[in-house]
């Protein structure tokens, strides 16, 4: 889920979870850009990263954070007490809304921080913060020099979010229950807890070294054999075993430095094994995906991708499979999550086929050279030579240059398409709306803005071409 549809998973429980804990997606396939980079004829991916060195390692990431990623499994904050304290909260799923929906249109970097933009181009925030994130009901956290806190889009200080349900303390190197007064339901019997509660039920380690779950009272539902785990998620956890525990310091700089995001293809999930060793249980402790498979990927709202024994297929959140086990592989495909729509390549004639996840139709045969999805019911292909804009179920919009690439749609239907040396403004019909005449970088419009770099600085562009704000900053992310 993401902040276009409304739903914001906080994971606040991290001090005690893996630090892989974050999905990896891996690098998006040639057609999916996260921005188009132009020097002379060339077209290139950019990400704007830095190093930021915590507890004597390295961790690279973001400065900005725009969106969080689709996978639930993905950490959404940390509570500046969660630091001090060391105390697992509350799993907090929020109608956050867009922060387009509280007059905001991006995050931009000046030359001593971060602030933020309005619909207009207008500085509301002025560029004073070392990272800014958007948490969702109008809230933003950023960092400054005392540390993090919470702004409103008008750059007010403003609380931190209540969280809901009860929560633990902790007591002599053991946790117990409390409820959202703080009056303690169980004394401190749990050893860890894994993962705090969601949809009534946390995951602890009991005093006896075993591990299960428990529900708001403290009254055990199930014992499980697992290593760590996560929240509960539309009556499903993810488990893992054998892994590893976390350095606190570089996951706090991942999460709190940002996961950043294109502002525009966050539906759209480049498919890559992450190397993580997990399976999905359900509310009663039963496998639902077993994590002896060679290969579990992050659950999405379809289902996963399991594969073993060389054979690669498509399970619903039941386990069940939608797309049997086969000779396939997943390098350069993509999962549309909005649409439920996956591409895959045939291991034997190396060309790419899509499928429908809600039952497992495919619906593109494998005759294709390269297929990407590009939202709002388009996506491109390439076949025997030609480039292809069509609809999601392959009908042909129209044919365009060999070779072009293009930026996801927004939902106003505007992208951006790169052909030679030229980068244009595109409809949903694929006709051109404008020829960028100055920028050498774009990233995908949103409400009908896009971040433009020209001359090595940032600007805002709207949809006729014109400039909404100069090129004159060291960054911009859409929010």
């Amino acid at each position: 889920m993401n902040y276009r549809t409304g739903k914001i998973l906080l994971i606040t429980s991290l001090l005690l979870l893996p630090a892989a804990w974050s999905p990896a997606w891996g690098e998006e396939p040639a057609f999916l850009y996260t921005h188009i980079h132009r020097e002379g004829s060339s077209v290139t991916r950019e990400e704007s990263r830095v190093e930021e060195k915590t507890s004597s390692k390295t961790t690279t990431h973001s400065e900005v954070s725009v969106n969080l990623p689709s996978a639930p499994s993905a950490g959404g904050m940390v509570y500046p007490y969660l630091a001090k304290n060391k105390l697992p909260g509350a799993f907090v799923q929020r109608e956050g809304g867009d922060a387009w929906d509280y007059g905001v249109s991006a995050a931009f970097k000046g030359e001593k921080g971060w602030g933020l933009l309005g619909r207009q181009g207008e500085e509301l925030v002025p560029p004073v913060y070392s990272s800014i994130r958007y948490e969702g009901e109008g809230l933003f956290l950023v960092k400054g020099k005392k540390g993090f806190s919470y702004i409103t889009a008008d750059g007010k200080p403003a609380p931190p979010p209540i969280e809901e349900g009860p929560s633990f303390y902790r007591e002599k190197g053991k946790y117990g229950i409390s409820d959202r007064a703080g009056k303690r339901v169980t004394a401190p019997l749990y050893r860890q807890v894994l993962a705090p509660f969601s949809e009534g039920i946390a995951l602890v380690e009991f005093s006896n070294g075993q591990k299960g779950g428990i529900d708001e009272t403290g009254k055990v539902l199930f014992t499980a054999d697992f290593d760590s785990a996560g929240p509960y998620r539309k009556g499903l956890a993810e488990y893992r075993r054998k892994v590893n525990r976390f350095n606190w310091g570089v996951v706090a700089g991942a999460v709190l430095g940002g996961l950043g995001g294109s502002g525009g293809s966050d539906d759209m999930l480049p498919l890559s094994y992450d190397g993580v060793k997990r399976g999905y249980m359900d509310s009663r402790g039963r496998i639902i995906v077993d994590s002896r498979a060679d290969e579990v990927y992050p659950m999405t709202d379809w289902g996963t991708f399991v594969k073993n024994k060389g054979l690669l297929g498509f399970v619903n959140q039941k386990g069940e499979y939608i797309i049997p086990p086969g000779r396939y592989d997943l390098s350069g495909g993509m999962l549309y999550e909005k649409e439920g729509l996956v591409t895959l390549k045939d291991r034997a004639s190396g060309k790419m086929g899509a499928f429908r996840l809600e039952d497992g139709r495919q619906i593109m045969d494998f005759l294709y050279d390269r297929i990407a999805f590009l939202g709002e019911n388009r996506m491109i292909y390439e076949k025997a030579g030609k480039t292809v804009l069509a609809a999601a179920d392959g009908t042909v919009v129209r044919e365009i240059p060999s070779g072009a690439v293009m930026l996801p749609y927004s939902e106003e239907g505007m992208a951006w398409l790169e052909k030679g040396k030229d980068i244009q403004a595109v409809d949903l019909k694929g006709q051109t709306l404008f020829t960028l005449q100055e920028g050498e970088t774009v990233r995908p419009f949103r409400h009908g803005l896009a971040p433009v770099k020209h001359r090595g600085r940032w600007g805002l562009m709207d949809r006729e071409g014109q400039w909404v704000r100069p090129p004159a900053y060291k960054d911009l992310q859409m929010m």
